[in-house]
């Protein structure tokens, strides 16, 4: 199947920003009590020590949860004191001080938009995509690879959607009713997430839409070593595979860093 660019509704700018904060305060709900991002902890812990880097700068967090994840695992592959900085075009920055104040210290935030492809350059870390790199198109897509590798900065993109509807299939028809399920154990649980979710049920089905156009929109390894060729030559290693993740899924991964020669 190829490649659809369709729209996902929570990355339009006139999308609500209390809508979006919802739907990642969903999203992150997944990613911390299913941790479909677990299997690449060691492969991410690799690519850390490799680099050199003891700061992750996450780009495109929403709620932050995916990239927060990992941590026990990094941890348990020898990386302790490690920070973590979440970064989005669109912040979230409720979602953002309850991760900090779980966090120990170890976790901060950019309060301002930041742009994946046009990152700050004093905004120096290891930089990491967790289920964004599809909505970029590949000319924009190489611009965020392009931009890390201008840094000098390692970077890593993960997706656990794929353009595989005999495993994806069921469980996007499932999002609404899971949605519903989960609700009452997100926090803050207020009239809003309510409302929403139950009464004018946008959550859920902006979830199942969003969930659909993802896979659509998610990249092969074979269209990621696509964009990698078409990068300028510089000084980075490629690396790119796929690992089994929860179920029948699969983490599509993309790991770039400096190479010791370029040093």
């Amino acid at each position: 199947m190829a490649r659809l660019h369709l729209c996902e509704l929570h990355d339009q700018p006139w999308f609500p920003a209390a809508w979006r904060d919802l739907l990642t305060d969903y999203l992150s709900f997944y990613a911390r009590v299913f941790r479909p991002y677990e299997c690449v902890a060691p492969l991410l812990a690799e690519a850390l020590q490799r680099a050199g880097a003891r700061r992750i700068v996450d780009l495109c967090s929403g709620g932050g949860q995916a990239v927060l994840s990992l941590r026990p695992g990094l941890e348990r592959s020898g990386l302790r004191g490690l920070t973590v900085t979440l970064t989005d075009k669109y912040p979230n920055p409720a979602a953002w001080r309850r991760a900090a104040a779980c966090g120990g210290g170890a976790v901060e935030s950019v309060g301002e938009p930041v742009d994946a492809a046009r990152a700050p350059r004093d905004l120096h870390g290891f930089r990491t995509l967790f289920t964004a790199l599809h909505h970029f198109r590949p000319q924009d897509a190489r611009a965020v690879l392009a931009d890390a590798a201008a840094a000098r900065e390692g970077i890593a993109a993960f997706e656990y959607t794929e353009r595989n509807f005999l495993v994806w299939g069921l469980p996007l028809v499932l999002i609404p009713a899971f949605v519903w399920i989960t609700t009452p154990f997100l926090r803050p649980f207020g009239w809003r997430r309510l409302l929403w979710t139950y009464l004018v049920p946008v959550v859920p089905l902006v979830a199942m839409w969003d969930g659909f156009v993802s896979c659509l929109r998610t990249y092969s390894p074979r269209e990621l070593e696509a964009l990698v060729r078409a990068l300028p030559d510089g000084d980075m290693e490629w690396r790119i595979g796929r690992v089994r993740s929860l179920g029948l899924s699969r983490v599509t991964w993309l790991i770039g860093t400096p190479s010791v020669s370029g040093c």
